[in-house]
Formats: C-alpha cells, sequence, structure tokens
C-alpha cells in the first residue's frame, strides 16, 4: 500500500468518526429534548392528580392553573405552539375550525372555545368552536 493510499484512508477515517459524532451529538440533543418533555409531562400528570383530589374551589383553581402550566412546558417543550385565542369570536371556516356541536344551520359567527396546536407550519389540532348565541329580540 503507497503512502498515498494510507492518507485517503485516515482521511476518510477521521471524515467518518466526525461524521458519526455528528449523529451522536444530533441523538443526545434529541433524546435530552425528550428527556425534558417526558419531565414536564410527568410533572402535568401528577398536576392532574391534584385536580382530582383537591378539596374547595380555590384548591381545585389552583390545581387547574398548575395543570396548565405543566401542559404548556412540555408543549414548548415539543415545539408545540397554540392557535387562537380563548373566547374570540371569528367568521365560521370549516377548514379552519371543528363545530363543537351538531346544528341545523352552519353558524356565521363561531367563538373559540378550545385553542387549537400546531407544530412549525402544521395544524395538528384545529380550534374547536361553538355558534355565538345572540339574544333574540322581543
Amino acid at each position: 500500500m503507497s503512502a498515498g493510499d494510507k492518507k485517503s484512508k485516515s482521511k476518510k477515517s477521521a471524515a467518518r468518526q466526525r461524521a458519526a459524532q455528528g449523529v451522536s451529538l444530533t441523538d443526545a440533543l434529541a433524546e435530552a429534548a425528550w428527556a425534558e418533555a417526558d419531565a414536564a409531562l410527568a410533572q402535568a400528570l401528577a398536576d392532574f392528580d391534584e385536580t382530582q383530589t383537591a378539596e374547595g374551589a380555590r384548591a381545585r383553581k389552583d390545581a387547574l392553573e398548575r395543570l396548565g402550566q405543566a401542559l404548556s412546558r412540555a408543549a414548548r417543550k415539543r415545539g408545540l405552539a397554540r392557535l387562537g385565542s380563548l373566547e374570540d369570536e371569528l367568521t365560521y371556516d370549516p377548514d379552519a375550525h371543528d363545530l363543537n356541536e351538531a346544528v341545523a344551520k352552519t353558524p356565521k359567527t363561531i367563538r373559540i372555545q378550545a385553542r387549537g396546536v400546531t407544530r412549525g407550519g402544521e395544524v395538528l389540532t384545529k380550534p374547536r368552536v361553538g355558534r355565538v348565541s345572540r339574544k333574540k329580540r322581543s
């Protein structure tokens, strides 16, 4: 084997090692992100149990607040974002909204009852909406 062959072989070997280390680093970062999300989800599950066993309206309200924070933390760790704002009134779009109730006539105006969820530009869950009840004039 000539000196040139040995040199090119060692270069390839070094390049492969660096590539393997890069994959390992990527895998390690992904694993760390999953571990953080798992910890946040575990906290949310514990907080959920507290909402179930809370005695009194104040204790339940506090437990629900902690549950919401834990779920938001877990979602953030996984790159999820909320879509829409609760109680917003919008024009109904069947492609953008999930109607929460069966109606005989499609509503023109709806109210967001549960926000949607996105990751990147992809909508994972559309906002859940209900029709806006208008008071009838007498």
